[in-house]
């Protein structure tokens, strides 16, 4: 499923997008329109490639949750890139649910000349984005508009009339929109016209807009207006712009138990076992004697076995499932498919499930309710009044819910209805990676070390998928590269990892390296460093924080998931040497950010003339999304790490110089 936030605007003036003839016989804009665009310069918009000038967007619905959608946009284009963004138009749309019109497709000059879209350039084609989901339904369909001779200056103007017949949720109407996006918006008007008797409740999020109600002839017209929008400057790894931006939410629909209910009567018909499902059903099952052990192993079943793959999903692409038994014997379906499989698996074993709409680990707004989900999984009664839920389209995974969805909205489906509730949080603890290591510096400097990683959550998910990915002899080759960022000369020894198909037991590395010539020898001192310490084995936190490269953000950093790591490293060293000096503790806290990065020494003795460094570091991150505050101390925790990496152990040699 996808959220539907219509792309497309309606004019209401309609002077704006009146045509004059020039005296040459060439199609010319109204000077008003002109003078408008002539405003839109790159020095009164500097640092953005395009302006909105006009976004207006009008609709009209009926009693029984059908509209028409009258859409307009005039869009001045200031450089290369923002010629690039708006060349093509895609405009989405069903088949099965509603109509596509494009009225109006031209480009406007500096000097008011038009140069019409002809009708060969617009295309109705399947949407790229949805085949690059595997997802695949010939009524899911894109009005593809390009703009010929387009150029830096110029302005394309469009106007798109879409006209639903057919309600998703019959006798309803929702919608949400972004009040901000990643251009200036000179004016923006959404302008809602329906039945009295069916009114909107509406809510404007993180923001305002001017808002006026009128009421004639039995109808109610609901307008919504702002002024001098400015664009939102993109961050890496910023949150979803339904999360922070203003945006509009409108709904007839009373409250969120009424879609619960609908779409449980939806696909509870399509909840069917034929003896193929039941005999699948009790083979993977057998011996089993608790709930649990069933559940998890339908659960796997479902996830392994049955491919992400089939007919569109959301708003404008149907909410119906297929039949169990037909995603059960095809072998593929989208997340709705899979989810009703794995309830009617439940359902032949007696144990209770729903369906919920959830978007992909994201919180909704609770205000209005809207369907403006993304996503279909499982949800199971917990025994004491709540649920907890299982997603089967995650393949990999020895949980019943990917690290992502925890603590997101849920929307459980029964006959009942149920309220919005969020998933249960994890903390960093259960998203956790450990690294270890054994090393011992000989007396040559030559440096030999096993590393053993264990995993949790999102860190089993991915290195089991990882390892699944590649055969052995690329496996080799990666392992070999990342214990040469440990130092240019090493070299891998051996590597082994737990079975990835076994999802009943956590998943774990080990791999043996070394380096000749890694202490560094400096008159009567040597030089080492704990490799743990240089990160390079902490693959996941790593890419997590791969993004956080900005001094400081305007928006909150989007983790997506609680997770952390635990290094440690027991560095045995050359005997004839004694620790002169290590690099000093860290330890930062702020709120939900904790680490701590200490190193320790045991002394040569006369049983034990070698000796040791033991190196720790404990790094939590206990949310998914960081504040623009909390990123700051993330940096300095960063940059900490960065020291401890690069930090040395100097031995002195005994009795020289030295006690």
């Amino acid at each position: 499923m996808h959220i539907r936030i219509p792309c497309s605007i309606l004019v209401t003036v309609i002077m704006l997008s009146a045509v004059a003839v020039a005296p040459s016989g060439a199609a010319q804009a109204g000077p008003e329109l002109i003078a408008r665009l002539a405003e839109a310069t790159a020095e009164k918009y500097p640092d953005t490639n395009s302006v909105v000038v006009e976004n207006v967007r009008k609709f009209r619905y009926s009693q029984d949750g059908t509209y028409i959608h009258r859409d307009y946009a005039l869009i001045k284009i200031l450089t290369e890139t923002g010629k690039k963004r708006w060349g093509e138009q895609g405009h989405d749309y069903s088949r099965k649910y509603n109509t596509l019109k494009i009225e109006k497709a031209r480009v406007i000059k500096p000097d008011g000349r038009v140069v019409d879209v002809p009708e060969e350039m617009i295309k109705d084609i399947t949407p790229p984005a949805l085949a690059r989901m595997n997802i695949y339904d010939s009524e899911v369909r894109m009005l593809m508009v390009t703009f010929p001779s387009l150029e830096v200056g110029d302005a394309i103007e469009y106007e798109v009339v879409d006209s639903c017949f057919s309600a998703p949720m019959d006798g309803q109407f929702d919608w949400m929109d972004l009040l901000q996006g990643s251009e200036p918006i000179v004016h923006y008007k959404a302008e809602i016209t329906g039945p009295a008797a069916l009114p909107l409740h509406h809510v404007v999020k993180d923001g305002e807009a001017g808002f006026t109600l009128t009421t004639e002839n039995g109808l109610n017209t609901y307008t919504w207006e702002v002024r001098g929008v400015p664009r939102i400057v993109a961050e890496p790894a910023m949150p979803s712009y339904t999360s922070f931006a203003p945006r509009l939410l409108v709904s007839t629909i009373g409250d969120w138990r009424q879609v619960s209910k609908w779409w449980y009567e939806m696909t509870s018909r399509f909840r069917i076992a034929d003896d193929s499902l039941r005999a699948v059903t009790h083979r993977i099952t057998a011996g089993m004697t608790t709930d649990k052990e069933k559940i998890k192993a339908v659960y796997h079943f479902v996830a392994q076995k049955i491919r992400y793959m089939g007919l569109g999903t959301g708003k404008k692409a149907g909410f119906e499932p297929k039949p169990a038994s037909e995603t059960l014997a095809t072998r593929y379906g989208v997340c709705r498919d899979v989810a009703v499989l794995m309830s009617t698996m439940l359902d032949v074993l007696d144990i209770e499930s729903y369906e919920v709409l959830t978007r992909a680990g994201e919180l909704i707004d609770e205000e209005i309710p809207i369907i403006a989900f993304n996503h279909a999984i499982v949800a199971l009664p917990d025994g004491e009044g709540g649920w907890y839920f299982s997603d089967p389209t995650v393949e990999n995974n020895p949980d019943l819910l990917m690290a992502a969805e925890a603590g997101a909205s849920m929307l459980v489906c029964t006959p009942a209805g149920e309220p919005l509730v969020t998933s249960p949080r994890k903390s960093a603890e259960e998203n956790m990676g450990t690294i270890s290591a054994v090393s011992r510096v000989e007396s040559d400097g030559r440096l030999v070390s096993e590393v053993t990683i264990s995993t949790a959550g999102i860190y089993d998910l991915a290195f089991r998928g990882f390892v699944k990915r590649f055969p052995p002899r690329q496996l080799e080759s990666i392992w070999q590269r990342i214990v040469g960022g440990v130092h240019p000369g090493a070299r891998l020894l051996g590597f082994s990892s737990s079975d990835p198909e076994d999802l009943y037991t956590p998943f774990g590395l080990k791999f043996s390296y070394e380096v000749a010539d890694y202490a560094i020898s400096a008159g009567e001192y040597l030089l080492v460093k704990a490799p743990i310490s240089t990160n390079n084995f902490e693959l996941i936190l790593g890419q997590f924080l791969a993004a956080a490269g900005l001094p400081e953000r305007t928006y909150p950093f989007n983790l997506g998931m609680t997770l952390g790591s635990t290094q440690s490293e027991e560095l045995t060293l050359p005997p004839g040497y004694k620790v002169k000096s290590m690099p000093e503790a860290v330890s930062i806290d702020d709120g939900d950010l904790s680490y701590r990065m200490v190193y320790s020494a045991d002394m040569p003795s006369e049983t034990d003339p070698s000796p040791s460094v033991r190196y720790a570091k404990k790094f939590l991150i206990d949310t998914k999304q960081l504040s623009t505050q909390e990123y700051k101390s993330l940096k300095e925790i960063l940059r900490a790490s960065s020291r401890s990496g690069r930090g040395e152990i100097i031995l002195e040699a005994v009795n020289r110089g030295g006690k």
